[in-house]
C-alpha cells in the first residue's frame, strides 16, 4: 500500500460454533500454532496476518467475520476523515 497512511487487512476475527474443530481446522490451514489458546479465544500469527477464533461470536453477537484495518496512528489518520470529507 505505497503511498498509504493504512497498513492494510491484517486482523480478521472468525467467529465459531464449535471452538475446538474450528482450532484443529485453521491450525491445519495456515500451518502454524496459535499464539493464544484460551477458551474465549484462539488467535493464530501467520506471514503477518492475524487470525482469530472467537466462539459463538463472543460477547459481540458476531455473526460474520470482522476484518480490521490497521493504521500507524489512529490519531492522525481520524484527523484526516472531516478535511477529506469537505473535498
Amino acid at each position: 500500500m505505497t503511498g498509504s497512511s493504512t497498513q492494510g487487512i491484517k486482523t480478521v476475527l472468525h467467529p465459531v460454533s464449535d471452538l475446538a474443530k474450528a482450532k484443529a481446522v485453521y491450525a491445519a490451514l495456515l500451518g502454524v500454532q496459535p499464539q493464544t489458546d484460551e477458551s474465549y479465544y484462539v488467535g493464530f500469527e501467520a506471514e503477518g496476518q492475524h487470525i482469530g477464533l472467537v466462539p459463538n461470536g463472543g460477547p459481540q453477537g458476531m455473526r460474520s467475520p470482522v476484518a480490521y484495518w490497521h493504521v500507524p496512528d489512529i490519531e492522525a489518520k481520524l484527523a484526516e476523515l472531516p478535511r477529506r470529507a469537505r473535498s
